[in-house]
Order: structure tokens, then C-alpha cells, then sequence
């Protein structure tokens, strides 16, 4: 009969991966450095996760639940204006706090090895794809594809959240500009 698994070696394998990922890069990271780092046996790695992009994968769904979590507070019946600043508050707040996360996630969409399932909108993109596209219509752009205004979204936060990280005394003003920035190019407002 099989041991049940461990959610605590599966946490630490998750986290190991993050950890290595954000340093040396997916690429040059082998699952035997992984295992090691997370103090299991390479095939216990295995065990928890088949293949390096079922790895891979998994630890992107796991990153992406951290932001579902900082919208549980979500202000559902606000105007659009209002919902939009929360979600951008909320991204840059956990960019802020985790750069590091901020790096492997950026490194796992560009990896090319993401499963189609693993993209699925989760609460907090259905929430930004549904106050863009309202946000975007008010603004005249009604054929905008929403899956392009949250990739417009996201890269324009990103490169807020790297902007702050390398000027911390700007970070008020910054965080001001990168939203009026998407705000007005959504609304023309």
C-alpha cells in the first residue's frame, strides 16, 4: 500500500523550485537541484510531480491562487473605476512584497512549457477581464479584445512594480502614474 502523501514535501518542493527558478532561471534549474534543496530524494520529487512542467505548471497555479486570496475583500458593487484601482493596489502590493514571485511567474509564462489549462482564468482575472471590458466599452473601445486589456494590465504593472523596486522613494507617485496611465487609456478619461 502506497504512504500518503505529504503536503508539507510538496510545499517545500514548491517552494525550492521558486527559490532556484527566481536564481538560476527554469532553464538551468535540474529537478536533481530541486530535490536537494527541498531536502527529498530526486524520486520523491517525482512522486508529487511526474514531469518538470507538471512541476512547473503547478507552481504557476499556486503563485496565481495568491492573488485570488488578495481579492477576498473584492469590492464587488463599487464602479468600475473603484474595482480597477483595488486590483491594481492588490498586484502591486504582492509584487511589492514578493519580487521574487513577481520574477518566476514572469519566467513561467515566457517558458513556453504552461499546459492550456493552467491559464485558465482564475477569480481575480474573470474580475479584471469583466472591469476592463466595462471600463473599455465607457471609453469607445468596444471590440477590444479583453484578453489583450489584461495583458496590457499586467505588463503596465509590472513594469510599475520593477520601476518601484529600483526607485522606493518614488513608489506613491509611481503607483499614481502607471494607474492613470491604464485608466486613461482605457477611458480616454
Amino acid at each position: 500500500m502506497a504512504r500518503p502523501k505529504s503536503d508539507r514535501k510538496r510545499k517545500a518542493i514548491l517552494e525550492a523550485a521558486m527559490e532556484l527558478f527566481e536564481e538560476r532561471g527554469i532553464a538551468r534549474t535540474p529537478t536533481s537541484a530541486i530535490s536537494a534543496a527541498a531536502g527529498v530524494a530526486e524520486g520523491t520529487l517525482f512522486t508529487y510531480f511526474r514531469t518538470k512542467d507538471e512541476l512547473l505548471n503547478e507552481l504557476y497555479r499556486e503563485l496565481r491562487k495568491e492573488m485570488d486570496r488578495e481579492l477576498e475583500d473584492y469590492p464587488y458593487a463599487a464602479d468600475a473605476y473603484t474595482r480597477l484601482r483595488f486590483i491594481w493596489d492588490r498586484y502591486l502590493g504582492l509584487a511589492m512584497r514578493y519580487p521574487k514571485r513577481l520574477k518566476v511567474l514572469q519566467q513561467l509564462r515566457a517558458s513556453g512549457r504552461l499546459l492550456r489549462g493552467t491559464e485558465a482564468p482564475n477569480m481575480a482575472i474573470m474580475e479584471l477581464l469583466q472591469t476592463m471590458k466595462e471600463a473599455a466599452e465607457a471609453g469607445g473601445f468596444q471590440d477590444a479584445q479583453a484578453e489583450l486589456l489584461v495583458l496590457l494590465f499586467r505588463a503596465q504593472a509590472e513594469a510599475t512594480a520593477e520601476f518601484i523596486g529600483a526607485h522606493r522613494e518614488l513608489e506613491a507617485e509611481s503607483r499614481e502614474l502607471g494607474f492613470r496611465l491604464i485608466w486613461r487609456g482605457l477611458t480616454g478619461a
